[in-house]
């Protein structure tokens, strides 16, 4: 069972819960049978809700569709964004889990980053808006966006160290380490 099938068949339950703690405290008469109706309306309504999003599924996969829209919670594989020190620990750790672009920078007040390396060791080789990192088609990508220092990865499948081209984007996965100017951030 998936996240969203859980979170649904959760909230069916609360609705069964709080029309039967209403179903019990209220006097007999017409609201009653209102809230009544009401509550078992509700847990009908996200029952349905939780199996109609598990057989759209099922039935794109039967056409032969491969291509499905995912969140990046879906994925599994790629979480978080760590940066590291010279001694490969732990400086920052920024969440990924949910989100779909990352901005990556530094925040000087009027711009706005959502992975802010200015208090990081090496902030000065960081541009205001450095790079992008965007979830699409079910897979991370990292984008230049023309900065002064660039940005390089070094692969985990195969160890080896690219120089990333300004506005295009390069597919990251679960391991690889970023160089934005001389900052090291992991993906993971």
């Amino acid at each position: 069972m998936d996240k969203r099938t859980g979170m649904d068949l959760w909230i069916a339950c609360i609705c069964a819960a709080i029309t039967g703690i209403a179903w019990i405290y209220m006097e007999e008469g017409r609201n009653r049978t209102w809230v009544m109706a009401a509550g078992i309306a509700a847990v009908l309504f996200f029952i349905l809700l939780a199996f109609s999003e598990k057989k759209g599924r099922e039935k794109r996969l039967l056409r032969g569709s491969t291509e499905e829209p995912m969140l990046p919670a879906d994925t599994g594989t790629v979480s978080e964004l760590a940066l590291l020190s010279e001694e490969d620990t732990e400086l920052m750790v920024w969440d990924m889990y949910g989100k779909v672009s990352l901005v990556i920078g530094r925040d000087m007040g009027e711009n706005q980053v959502d992975v802010d390396l200015s208090h990081s060791p090496y902030s000065g080789m960081v541009d205001v808006e450095h790079a992008v990192l965007n979830f699409s088609g079910g897979n991370w990508y990292i984008e230049d966006l023309g900065s002064t220092n660039g940005i390089s990865i070094r692969k985990a499948q195969d160890g080896r160290l690219y120089k990333i081209s300004a506005n295009t984007p390069c597919r990251v996965e679960n391991g690889d380490v970023l160089s934005v100017g001389m900052n090291r951030l992991m993906i993971r």
